[in-house]
This record gives structure tokens, sequence and C-alpha cells, in this order.
């Protein structure tokens, strides 16, 4: 996966993170509130469905009837005047009974609450204290001929009036104002609670979301910019997949859960990759998904600083732990990290009151024991599937105990003194030049594996006057030479080495001539070709390749050097010779660099002396 291509897909990941905002609040009914909450703004709960369904029906079926007010001052006048010609004290009557009609006079009675329309208003009034007309009339059947309906039921305008009632009927229960408390520490929850943090959360986290999503953005921008000014390394294919994985994998976790927000399996990315890459990058990684968390979590400061230290702890674990079996240890420093960083951000965040000891401790040591387990189990695998080598894997690989250098040992056992020999020299000349130095450690312990196949015929397996290349003609002795690398690379592979490991082996020679075969063939009268005495390569393309292919040289080379002065002069005749011959070309080192090696390969050597064919340089330094 090419460079540019990994930043990418990084920063879309933390961007991607952005679009799940943990409200922390997916609370069930019966659950236990784990934090009180306090309205920032105006929350208005809505009432259940079954309650606004129950309040129609209430409307419908409990609404009063509605009365019409008839406008009666003509009719009455009419009446009165004709009235007035039969009873001679009409005035009184004529009074009396237009101030009975102005009360009003119901038709029909009813007893209890009535709607009067009036107006184009409604007007609720005791419909009880309104008489009828038959009542009227049996009090004064005179008078009763004055008298005449002036409230009348009104069936359209009941449903009118109903109608009115059920559109100005409130879809909410309650409102709660800036300050006061939507849910409390500890509550159970209720389906009224339910309703709370749900109107809640429409009213107060929708810019939220919007904010959060913003700054994934922002954060995922910022990396790429990180990755393309080369601020820190570019990440392996492995660490990408790890982090994508963890980073959204966590994210989700807390959206669609309530977990404790101290729940976190972040320590995977920390550990993860600063075993495939560096633990700078394990913290930025890490550095990354702590600020997003602290954001869905109102910022709160003790996620950032409770992530962090786990990181730091996990990063820096990684590079003092030599075996698997050791990484509980990582686990047990996690913890006390853990608890530590979330104590001192204790007093920011309102003390053991807000967040309780016991939840804290519940969610750290999970978190640690998991975050150890799924590195454990998952590591082999993701190495094996990007054929990426940690430190763990490749200190395994140096061990005299497994097979593949047995079988060297038991096979080619001068090859075998020999590749520790460059094993190990290989080691000091990339720590000094800030290279992977277990790695090539290990490149040279195997970097000649395959000469576990016809091991007699390479010098340092050979007995003294048995030299089986005397048979031969040089054609062929050279193909039997050069095809230790192919040999070796099918080796590798069928034990499952590494492929950092397997292209040492692959390049520990480039394309070098060699050259004790290639003089022997110019003075032969067989029809040959200079290609068919190079390496087939490739040259080395990383620091650790170089280093084991000069570590590899100079050991063989100086073998037959008696002094500090013939050492030095051999180990600069290699330098230059592979220099000359392009065999560094595509390897960032620099002149200074390669004088760093040099003076760190002499010390070393000069306790490697013992006899050797001797070296000149017309003979050339690559026997195999």
């Amino acid at each position: 996966m090419k460079g540019n291509l990994k930043a990418w897909i990084i920063s879309i990941v933390i961007a991607l993170g952005g679009l799940f905002y943990e409200d922390n609040l997916n609370y069930k009914k019966g659950d236990v509130v784990k934090k009180t909450i306090i309205a920032d703004t105006e929350i208005r709960v809505k009432k259940a469905p079954e309650r606004l369904r129950q309040d129609s029906l209430d409307i419908i079926n409990l609404s009063p009837p509605v009365y019409r007010r008839v406008d009666f001052y003509e009719r009455f006048n009419v009446l009165a005047e004709s009235l007035s010609k039969v009873f001679p004290n009409s005035d009184y009557l004529r009074r009396r009974a237009l101030a009975i009609l102005q009360k009003g006079i119901i038709e029909p009675k009813f007893e209890g609450q009535i709607i009067i329309y009036d107006r184009g208003n409604f007007f609720e009034v005791e419909g009880g204290k309104i008489q009828s007309l038959g009542e009227l009339c049996r009090q004064n059947d005179t008078l009763c001929l004055y008298l005449f309906p002036t409230l009348i039921y009104d069936s359209s305008l009941t449903k009118k009036y109903i109608q009115s009632k059920l559109q100005a009927l409130s879809p909410y229960e309650f409102v709660l104002k800036p300050g006061d408390v939507v849910v409390s520490r500890g509550e159970i929850v209720s389906d009224t609670t339910l309703r709370i943090l749900q109107a809640y959360k429409l009213e107060t986290l929708r810019p939220k979301r919007v904010a959060f999503f913003i700054l994934g953005v922002l954060l995922g921008l910022f990396t790429l910019v990180g990755f393309y000014l080369r601020k820190w390394d570019l990440p392996s294919s492995a660490s990408v997949f790890v982090f994508s994985v963890v980073y959204l994998l966590e994210i989700l976790l807390h959206y669609f859960t309530n977990l404790s927000p101290f729940f976190t399996i972040s320590p995977i990315i920390a550990l993860a990759v600063s075993s495939l890459d560096t633990p700078t990058l394990g913290v930025v990684l890490s550095a990354i998904l702590a600020i997003m968390r602290s954001a869905s979590y109102d910022f709160s400061l003790s996620l950032p600083l409770y992530i962090g230290s786990m990181a730091l702890v996990s990063s820096a674990g990684v590079k003092f732990i030599k075996s698997r079996s050791q990484t509980i240890y990582i686990a047990i420093f996690m913890i006390v990290a853990g608890i530590t960083s979330v104590l001192i951000s204790l007093p920011f965040m309102g003390g053991f009151e807000a967040v309780p000891l016991k939840d804290i401790f519940y969610s750290v040591w999970p978190s640690s024991i998991v975050s150890t387990v799924a590195y454990l189990m998952f590591l082999p695998n993701i190495e094996a599937i990007f054929h990426k080598a940690t430190e763990y894997t490749l200190l395994e690989l140096a061990s005299p105990n497994h097979p593949l250098l047995k079988e060297l040992a038991e096979k080619a056992p001068g090859t075998y003194v020999h590749s520790l020999s460059v094993g190990n020299l290989a080691e000091v000349g990339a720590r000094v030049v800030g290279a992977n130095a277990i790695l090539a450690r290990v490149g040279g312990y195997y970097h000649d594996i395959g000469k576990i196949y016809n091991p007699e015929f390479f010098v340092e397996n050979m007995v003294e006057g048995n030299n089986p290349h005397e048979d031969l003609d040089p054609i062929t002795s050279a193909r039997i030479i050069i095809s230790h690398v192919k040999k070796g690379v099918e080796l590798a592979r069928a034990y499952n080495l590494p492929e950092e490991v397997i292209r040492i082996i692959e390049s520990h020679h480039g394309t070098t001539l060699l050259l004790p075969f290639y003089l022997k063939a110019k003075t032969s009268k067989l029809p040959y070709s200079e290609e068919q005495f190079r390496y087939p390569g490739p040259k080395p393309r990383t620091v650790e390749e170089a280093i084991v292919m000069l570590a590899d040289s100079c050991e063989a080379a100086s073998r037959s050097a008696e002094s500090e002065g013939e050492i030095r002069e051999i180990v600069n005749v290699v330098f230059e010779e592979k220099i000359k011959d392009g065999q560094l070309d595509l390897v960032p080192l620099s002149r200074w660099d390669l004088e760093k090696i040099k003076e760190a390969f002499i010390p070393i050597l000069l306790t490697y002396r013992h006899t050797r064919p001797r070296y000149t340089k017309k003979e050339g330094v690559d026997e195999g």
C-alpha cells in the first residue's frame, strides 16, 4: 500500500468517526442513571403516545355541548307590542321578561358545564344555573308568553369546538427551563425518564453532533498534513488496518451502548502500532482517539488524560518487554496509570460525587485486560496477513532453538558460525545509524540459510584439502553458489519468516559479480557471459538490507586479517567496491552513515580473527 494512500485512509477513518457522537444516554427502562444532567436550554418533554391518544379521546368524549346565543331583541319587541294590547300591566311584564332573556334561556336544559358561542368566541358557563323555558313557565304562565329560548344547542358548533380543542392540545407533558435537572445520578430510569432524555437529545445534541463531525474532519486533515509533511513516520499497512478497526470499533461501541466512558480498547492501538512501527506513531494515533472521545464526553479533562496515560504506558512497555508472555506487566501498569490519571483529574470533574471510584475501577481493569488479550490474540494474525514482523517475532526468530537455525547448525556448521557473526555485526552497524537493530541481527542470522543445501560447496564448510569446485567448471560452480539465495528465500517462505527477513535473504548479495569463478571462466575455453556470474538481485532497498550485505562481505573477507590495520583496509575496500558496483544506489545511506558503520564494524571484526584463505583485492570478496 502506497504511503499517500495510507495517510488518506487514516484521515478518512478519523473523519468518519465524527459521524457518531457518543451521547452516553442509551438507557433502558430500569437502568440506573450514571451522571446528573443539567438543562442548558429549554427542554420540552413530549407526552407518551398513549397519554396523547387518551387526552384526545377525553376531548372528544367529555367536551361539553355548545349552545348558540340567538339575537332576541327584534322578536321580543314584536311580541311585547302585540301583548301590550291584552295585558294592562304590560310594561312591568316587558321589563321583567327582558331581564330574563338577557340572562339567557336554555333549550334543552343541561346539567353541568356548557359552552356558549357568542360573536365568534366560546365561553364556558355552568349550564345548571341557566333556566329552561319550561321552568320559567311553571313559575309564571303569563310571563311565559313574553319568553322564548335564547341559548340553543348547535351540533356543528360542538364539532367545531372539539376540533379547536384538539388543535390546541399540547403534545408536551411539561417544559424544563435552563438550569433545571434533567436526570439525577442514581435515578431509576422510567418511561417518563426515557421521554425526558429523548427530549434532551433532540434539543441539545444536534449542534453537538455537527461540532463533533467538524472536529473529526479537522483532525483528519491535521493528520493528513502531518503525514504529508513527514512530521511522523508513515505507518505500515498493518498499522493502518489496526488503527482503522480499533478506532471505529471504539467510537461505535460507545455510540450504540451505554458503557462507562472509561471503558476503552484504545490501548490496542498503542500496543500494536508501537510493535508494528514506532512508539511515537502509536502515541499520536492514540491521542487522536483520546481527543474524539473527550469531545463526545463534553470535553472532559479526565478522558484524554486517562486514554493518553494508558497509551504512553503501553507504547513504552512494548520496547521494554522482550517476550509476549511478559505483556501481562503492561496490563498491570495500564491499570495503575489509568486509575492514577482519573484520580488526578477527579477534582475538576466534581469529585467522587460525580464519578464514583468503584465505577472507575470496574472500567479500568477490563479495559486493560481486554486490550492486552486482544493484542496478544490478533497481532500474530495481523503479522501473518501483512507480512510484518514485530520485535517479539524477531526476538523469537533470534533464538538458537528456532528449527531453521538448528538445521543450519547441523548441516552447515561453518555457515551457522558465519551467520551468527554477521548478525551481531549487522546489529551494531544498524544501531549507530538508528536503523532496526534487531531486524538487522535476525536478517544476518538467516541470510545464508539456503546453504543448508549443498553446504560442502561453500568455503566456510569445506574440509581442508577437499574443494569440490576443483572438479567442476566455473559456470556450474557459480550456479551452485548463486542458487543459495533462491533456496534461502524458498526455505524462509516455507517457515513463514517475515517479509522483511525474506527481503534481506534475497538482497544480501544484490547483483554482485561472483569474481573468483568469473576470472576462472575467463581463462577457460567455455562460452560464458558476465550475467551467469552475477547474483540475480534485487539490490538492497532498506538500510537493514544494506547493512547485512556489508556485514556479510566484511566478515567473510576479514577472517584472514591479523591486525587492525588489515581489517580497516579490508573494510574500506569492501565498502568502496559495493559503492562503485552500484549495490547501495537504492539505499538512503549517506557517506557519513557509511563511515559510522565502518567504525562500528572494526572493533567487532577484531574479535572474529581466525584462519581463513587470505583475501586479495584482485580475487574479490564475494564467494557466496
